[in-house]
Parts: structure tokens; sequence; C-alpha cells
């Protein structure tokens, strides 16, 4: 085989392994939503952690840290899987939107002090439920969109099906 001939086949070669890499990226970033809300809420959880710390608030929301190191993981590697699982990650949503309701209900029936106490008025306890739901609003955003991603509606799926006809590409 001549110089040049190994030339085009070696830059085929570099196309196709690129076009894959587009490939798991395509697929990786289907969860891109889901892998950026998921850092949102181990942020609050930090910084909710951090603030009331001796408090049921406080552990629960440390309790919530260590359980987030397994969605974080899942999502991690899933980077070159087609269809990868993600049950940890819609445990945790579950578990994060069942806390965030609590916590709503317990921010007005409980003295504020015990719940969260860098609060004390009114004014405090809307803020904070407003909070709180934006962040059960993200957890069902995220749900649902999990949802879609497993039953194979979301639009992203639609373009990567038509990129592997197009070039004839499988991982």
């Amino acid at each position: 085989m001549s110089k040049k001939n190994k030339q085009k086949l070696s830059q085929s070669q570099l196309d196709r392994n690129k076009k894959i890499s587009s490939l798991k990226t395509m697929y990786f970033n289907r969860f891109l939503m889901v892998r950026y809300i998921l850092a949102v809420m181990v942020f609050a959880s930090f910084f909710l952690a951090f603030l009331s710390w001796q408090t049921f608030t406080g552990y629960a929301a440390a309790a919530l840290l260590v359980f987030a190191a397994l969605p974080m993981w899942e999502l991690g590697n899933m980077y070159g899987k087609a269809e990868p699982s993600v049950k940890w990650t819609r445990r945790y949503y579950m578990v994060q939107l069942v806390f965030n309701c609590g916590l709503c209900l317990v921010c007005w029936m409980a003295p504020m002090s015990s719940v969260l106490p860098f609060f004390a008025d009114v004014v405090a306890r809307i803020l904070a439920t407003v909070l709180l739901a934006a962040g059960g609003v993200l957890c069902v955003l995220c749900l649902r969109r999990l949802d879609k991603i497993e039953a194979g509606r979301d639009k992203q799926l639609a373009r990567i099906r038509f990129f592997e006809e197009k070039y004839r590409l499988q991982i």
C-alpha cells in the first residue's frame, strides 16, 4: 500500500472516530438538564446543611448529600452508553421532591427557629417556601425528562437516530 493510501485510510478512520465520539456525546447530552439540576440540588443541600447543622433539617440535608453520590456516579458513568440505567437518579429526585414538600409544610407548622434557624419572620417563611417549591418544580421537571428519555420520546433521540442512519454508526 502506498503512503498516500495509508494517509487516506487513517484520515477516514479518524473521521469515523470523530463521528463515533460525537454520537457518544449526543447520547450523554440527553441527560444534560438532569445533570445540571442535580448539581444545583447538591449545592443547595450543602448550603442548607451548613446553615442549619444542629437541627433536623441540617441532618436531612446532609443525608441527601450522601445519597446524591449515587446519581452523580450513575450520570457520570453513562458516557458512551446508548441506553443507560438511571434508577438511582430517579430515586434521588423522588426523595428530594418529598423532602422539599415536607419541608414546605414544616416551615409553616413548626417554630421557624427549629426548622431553619437562620430564618425567623413571616417574610423568611415565604422566601423559604418559594425556594423549596422551586426545588420541587425542578425535581418534577427532571422526573418528566427521565420519563421521556426512557420512553424514547425526547427530541434529542430523533436527532441521534438521524445521525446514526446518515453515517451508519452504532455504539
